[in-house]
């Protein structure tokens, strides 16, 4: 979530493991080449449509399935509000999610009513479990077992993946888990621990720091907050495109966000890459563009999903903050398979 310095912040809001087998092929610059020429392709069909209203541009349906990678997105007040805002983010972008992602904190216990509108819908949770009042020494020592432990049971009796993204930008300094990155990595190992031994073996872990450190000093390096292979199945990175929202940062594109936190995380582990949280501001450049770069980048061999961060908060980071936005994801999104992790056996 954006929030503080650097290219991918975030602000905070109140709401035992193996690699993910996945089915995701690895020809991305043969797909990437073929969605660029669909996706110029459908943007001059939309051109002349540009003045009109955006349910106009609604209509513009693509026919190909060129990419397997999944796309998901945090939209403002959903889950916790019902279905109702994601099915309206599907109408706009043409499909459905892969990934609904939401935020929740440690008083909130595991509510089956959030999962439930999305069994049986090809939409998989993705849901950052915030520790803004616990520390993490805390949970390292066990204070908080009972809790983990009706978290894991939860996930368990609900069957289905669910993706648990713990200290969501652990290496930024606005939250409250950082600082500590041997306690982190204790409690990080303590909870895969628990669910474990609950039998939560559908529980799918997301590591996802933030695309620089902050501060960037040796000791808060991302790194040092990896509590290893065997308890991550997913390394993951925030990162946003701030334009002249935040001048200090400037203008980035999707690759330059990322270019050299991917090489840092996945130097870590073989676990498939997703992009936990992204955005871009129309403020300092061509959002429009920015979105397509995103889609048909060629940089990162590993990525399998990308979930975008659907709101108008320090700046209007969502799909519709213009027609020309819209219809670069109309282009695309359509166009996106998903890769069927249902089958994915610990």
């Amino acid at each position: 979530m954006p929030f503080c310095s650097g290219q991918g912040t975030s602000p905070l809001r109140q709401q035992g493991t193996t690699t993910v087998n996945s089915t995701r092929p690895t020809d991305n610059a043969r797909h990437s080449t073929l969605l660029a020429l669909l996706i110029a392709m459908m943007l001059a069909l939309t051109a002349c449509a540009q003045a009109e209203p955006v349910s106009h541009l609604r209509e513009v349906q693509p026919v190909s399935l060129v990419s397997d990678i999944m796309f998901g997105a945090y939209t403002y007040g959903g889950i916790w509000r019902g279905m109702e805002p994601v099915l309206e983010l599907e109408a706009d972008l043409g499909r459905r999610l892969d990934i609904v992602h939401w935020f929740t904190n440690w008083q909130n216990d595991w509510d089956p009513r959030l999962v439930a509108p999305l069994v049986g819908t090809g939409r998989m949770p993705m849901i950052s479990w915030q520790n803004h009042d616990v520390s993490v020494r805390e949970i390292a020592a066990g204070a908080r077992d009972a809790y983990i432990r009706s978290w894991a049971e939860g996930i368990r009796e609900y069957g289905g993946l669910v993706y648990l993204r713990p200290f969501p930008e652990m290496n930024g300094d606005w939250t409250s888990w950082n600082g500590d990155p041997e306690g982190l990595v204790l409690a990080w190992r303590h909870m895969v621990g628990i669910f474990n031994e609950a039998g939560a073996h559908n529980a799918r872990w997301v590591w996802s720091p933030n695309v620089t450190d902050e501060p960037r000093t040796e000791a808060n390096r991302m790194e040092n907050y990896y509590p290893g292979s065997e308890y991550v199945d997913i390394l993951a990175l925030d990162g946003y495109n701030w334009g002249s929202v935040r001048n200090f940062i400037g203008w980035r594109s999707f690759e330059d966000v990322f270019a050299e936190g991917y090489d840092r995380v996945t130097a870590l582990g073989a676990q498939p890459f997703w992009v936990a949280e992204t955005g871009s501001t129309e403020h300092g450049g061509d959002k429009a563009a920015w979105v397509q770069d995103m889609f048909t980048t060629r940089s990162f061999d590993r990525l399998e999903a990308i979930i975008w961060f659907n709101e108008n908060k320090e700046t209007d980071w969502t799909v519709d903050s213009s027609q020309s936005t819209l219809a670069s994801f109309q282009a695309v999104v359509p166009l996106l398979g998903s890769v069927d992790l249902a089958s994915s056996d610990r």
